[in-house]
C-alpha cells in the first residue's frame, strides 16, 4: 500500500509540474527576455535591445600640414646652428655721418650648454680701403683691420659668449680722404655656433595644428652596418631609441602618445648617438584631421520596453572604447538630445538615459566628438 501511495503521489506532482510549465509558456515570463551581464550599477540583469559595433569616431580625414625639413648630419662630431645670415650688408662712415649694423644675437639654452665656439664667417666684396673694417662682439673689438677682398672667419670663444650677444659691424674713418667715406660690402656673412655633439633641431608648432592633431611621422635614412645607440627626444621626451636602426626609419605618433612633449610655439628636437653615425634626409611630416567622423545607429524600441523604461528601470548605453586617439569631449545624442556622458576611458563605458530620452518605434543615436576613438561592442538595454 505505501508503495502504490508513493507512485500515485509522484503521478500527481508530475501532472502539476505539467500544468505550471504549460502555463508558463502560454503567459511567458519576463525573466526569459533578461540576461547577465557586467552593467556598472544594474545589480548584473538587463535586457539587450541593440548591439553593434562602431569602429572610428572623432576626428577624421587626415592630411599633412606640414614637413618640417632637419636635413642630413652626421652625429658623434661637432654640430653647427646658423644664428644670423645675410647674403650682403654694407657699411660705411665719413666725417659727416656712417652707416653701421648693429644685430642681437641670441642662443638657445640647449646649444649654449653643449657651445664649443662662435665663427662669424665674411667674404669683402667691394672696398675702397679708406679706413678699417671693425668688428665688435659684446663690445670686444675682434676685428680691426683693412680688409682686403678676401674671405674671413672670426672665432669668439665659449667664455664671451652668452644667451644674448650683440653684434656691431663698422667702418672706421677716412683718414686723409676727408672728403670721401669708408665702405665696405660684406656677401655671405654668417654667426654659426658650433656646438655637440649632440644635434639640436629647433621648430614651430602652430595652435592649429595642435587642436586637429592627427599624427606626426619621424622620417630618417641611415647607413646600413653603422654601429651605435641612437636617442631621439622631443622637448627632453624620448621619442625614439634603437641600437639597430633601418636603412628607413619611419615613425608615427598619434597625440596620445606625444602629448606630453609637443607644445604650441618652440620645439626643439635632439639627436644623439654613442658612436659617429649618420643620419640623411631627417624630417618631421605633421598630418592634422579636417573634418569630424559621425557614426549614426537606428533602433526598435518595442511596446514592452518602454514599459519596462517607464517603471523603476533605466535605460543604460554601454561601450568599449579599445583605443584613444586623441582625448577630447564624447557627445552621444539620443533622438538629437544629448545625454550626460562623463570621461571617457579606454575599456568599459557606460552611460545612463531614461523614458524621455526614446520613444516607442525607431530611435536615433548618434556619436560624435573633438577627440578620436575606437569603439566597439556598443549595447543599448533596459535594466
Amino acid at each position: 500500500m505505501s508503495n502504490k501511495f508513493n507512485m500515485d503521489e509522484f503521478i500527481i506532482l508530475l501532472i502539476v509540474a505539467f500544468v505550471i510549465i504549460g502555463a508558463l509558456m502560454l503567459i511567458g515570463t519576463p525573466l526569459a527576455n533578461w540576461s547577465e551581464g557586467n552593467w556598472s550599477g544594474t545589480g548584473g540583469k538587463f535586457k539587450v535591445i541593440a548591439s553593434f559595433d562602431l569602429g572610428k569616431v572623432g576626428v577624421s580625414e587626415s592630411q599633412v600640414s606640414r614637413t618640417i625639413k632637419f636635413g642630413s648630419f652626421t652625429l658623434g662630431q661637432t654640430q653647427t646652428e646658423t644664428l644670423k645670415e645675410m647674403s650682403s650688408l654694407i657699411v660705411s662712415r665719413g666725417y659727416f655721418g656712417e652707416d653701421s649694423k648693429k644685430f642681437e644675437i641670441n642662443i638657445g639654452a640647449h646649444i649654449l650648454n653643449n657651445l664649443k665656439d662662435v665663427k662669424i664667417t665674411f667674404g669683402i666684396e667691394e672696398t675702397n680701403l679708406y679706413g678699417n673694417l671693425i668688428v665688435k662682439w659684446n663690445d670686444k673689438v675682434i676685428l680691426d683691420t683693412l680688409a682686403n677682398l678676401n674671405r674671413y672667419e672670426l672665432t669668439i670663444d665659449r667664455d664671451n659668449v652668452k644667451d644674448t650677444n650683440t653684434l656691431e659691424i663698422s667702418a672706421g674713418t677716412p683718414g686723409i680722404y676727408f672728403w670721401a667715406a669708408t665702405q665696405y660690402k660684406l656677401n655671405n656673412f654668417k654667426v654659426i655656433a658650433e656646438y655637440g655633439p649632440e644635434k639640436f633641431a629647433s621648430f614651430q608648432i602652430y595652435p592649429n595644428e595642435i587642436s586637429a592633431w592627427d599624427k606626426g611621422v619621424l622620417r630618417f635614412y641611415t647607413t646600413t652596418g653603422q654601429q651605435g645607440q641612437i636617442s631621439i627626444k622631443l622637448n627632453g621626451v624620448e621619442i625614439y631609441s634603437s641600437s639597430n636602426p633601418k636603412h628607413l626609419v619611419e615613425e608615427e605618433y598619434e597625440f596620445s602618445e606625444i602629448g606630453n612633449a609637443i607644445k604650441v610655439g618652440d620645439n626643439i628636437m635632439s639627436f644623439k648617438a654613442t658612436n659617429v653615425f649618420e643620419m640623411d634626409d631627417v624630417e618631421f611630416e605633421i598630418y592634422v584631421s579636417s573634418g569630424s567622423m559621425v557614426k549614426e545607429r537606428s533602433f526598435n524600441i518595442s511596446k514592452e520596453d518602454m514599459n519596462l523604461l517607464s517603471g523603476n528601470n533605466k535605460g543604460i548605453i554601454e561601450f568599449n572604447v579599445d583605443k584613444i586617439y586623441r582625448e577630447g569631449v564624447l557627445t552621444i545624442k539620443l533622438n538629437g538630445k544629448n545625454l550626460n556622458v562623463q570621461t571617457i576611458r579606454e575599456g568599459k563605458n557606460t552611460v545612463n538615459f531614461d523614458d524621455s530620452d526614446v520613444k516607442e518605434g525607431i530611435n536615433e543615436i548618434t556619436f560624435s566628438g573633438t577627440g578620436g576613438w575606437e569603439i566597439s561592442g556598443v549595447k543599448i538595454g533596459v535594466a
